[in-house]
């Protein structure tokens, strides 16, 4: 199945070499497009029932447990895995809204206090340590995240540093190898 996502980042234009921007400023000699991949229906269906055996294998959630998905890379790999599942979700706002009920977090939370998050793509980590901050602050337990794609920027690593174990489906050196396979 791997190779079979992979191959979709490929096909679809979702991961590109080259020069560029990157939002936290700097550059970057290769461009991953998550959305390419999260917007068509056979790449999420895979990626939903990828993260769902890794949820298995790894009896990452139990039975009181919250999804949770950062917007807005997540939103729709979040979806399609609770649609899997047969589960609720909860979606992270990145802040709180500044009008209506004034929620960060869309959705409503299990009984248990465990959280398991999804994320479409990590980098540096920023996003999905503050959502676990967050998370934790409201009484929250957070051990675990998944991604579709990890960058090998440090993400992981900087997750660990919070007892936080990041499981990626592919990383940008399996994207790379795809796309020298071509």
């Amino acid at each position: 199945m791997r190779d079979e996502l992979a191959e979709y980042y490929i096909r679809r234009g979702a991961f590109l070499t080259g020069t560029f921007e990157l939002t936290g400023g700097g550059t970057s000699d290769f461009y991953i497009d998550g959305r390419l991949i999260a917007t068509y229906p056979p790449a999420l269906r895979l990626i939903a029932r990828m993260h769902a055996a890794l949820i298995a294998e790894h009896d990452l959630l139990g039975l009181n447990a919250t999804l949770v998905g950062p917007a807005l890379g997540a939103v729709p790999i979040v979806t399609a895995l609770g649609l899997e599942l047969d589960r609720a979700f909860v979606i992270d706002r990145g802040k709180a809204k500044g009008h209506g009920r004034g929620r960060r977090f869309e959705g409503t939370f299990a009984d248990g206090p465990r959280c398991l998050i999804i994320e479409d793509l990590i980098t540096v980590g920023s996003t999905l340590q503050d959502t676990v901050r967050t998370l934790r602050e409201e009484g929250r337990e957070v051990d675990a995240a998944l991604v579709t794609v990890d960058r090998q920027e440090g993400g992981p690593e900087a997750l660990a540093e919070m007892g936080v174990t990041v499981h990626a489906l592919l990383t940008q050196a399996d994207l790379r190898a795809a796309d020298a396979a071509r």
